[in-house]
C-alpha cells in the first residue's frame, strides 16, 4: 500500500512513529480530484505536494487518489489527512523533504515566515 503524506505529518519523527515499517518512495503531488462533469482547477497554486511512502503494515483509512512523483511515476495512494494546524511545522517538513521551491514559498507566506529563494543543490 502506498500512502501520500503532507502537512506536518511529513515530519520524519512523525512518519517513523506512525508507520515504523514505511519506506520513502519519492516526493510527489496529488492529481486533481474529479469534480463531476466540471474540470478540476489546474496549476501550481492548486497543487498539494507531499511524500509517497510504501507501507507494508495494516491498511490505513483515507481517500484513494492518484499521485505523480517528482520523477514522473504515478501511484494510487491513500491520502492521509494532513495536519495543517501549525504552519511553521508544515513549512519545516516541506523544507526537510526539499519540496518544490514555489510550493515551499507558498507555505512560507502562509506561515508568515521570511520567504527565501528555495533552491536545492
Amino acid at each position: 500500500m502506498h500512502l501520500f503524506v503532507s502537512g506536518a505529518e511529513m515530519q520524519p519523527e512523525r512518519v517513523r512513529a506512525t508507520w515504523p515499517e514505511a519506506r520513502f518512495v519519492a516526493r510527489g503531488r496529488l492529481q486533481p480530484r474529479p469534480l463531476g462533469a466540471v474540470m478540476a482547477p489546474a496549476g501550481p497554486q492548486y497543487e498539494t505536494w507531499g511524500i509517497v511512502l510504501e507501507n507494508p503494515d495494516a491498511p490505513v483509512a483515507g481517500e484513494t487518489r492518484g499521485a505523480v512523483t517528482d520523477d514522473g511515476r504515478t501511484f494510487a495512494v491513500v491520502v492521509v489527512a494532513p495536519d495543517d494546524g501549525d504552519p511553521a511545522a508544515v513549512l519545516a517538513a516541506a523544507r526537510y523533504w526539499e519540496l518544490p521551491p514555489a510550493y515551499v514559498r507558498r507555505l512560507a507566506h502562509a506561515a508568515n515566515a521570511p520567504v527565501e529563494d528555495y533552491f536545492y543543490g
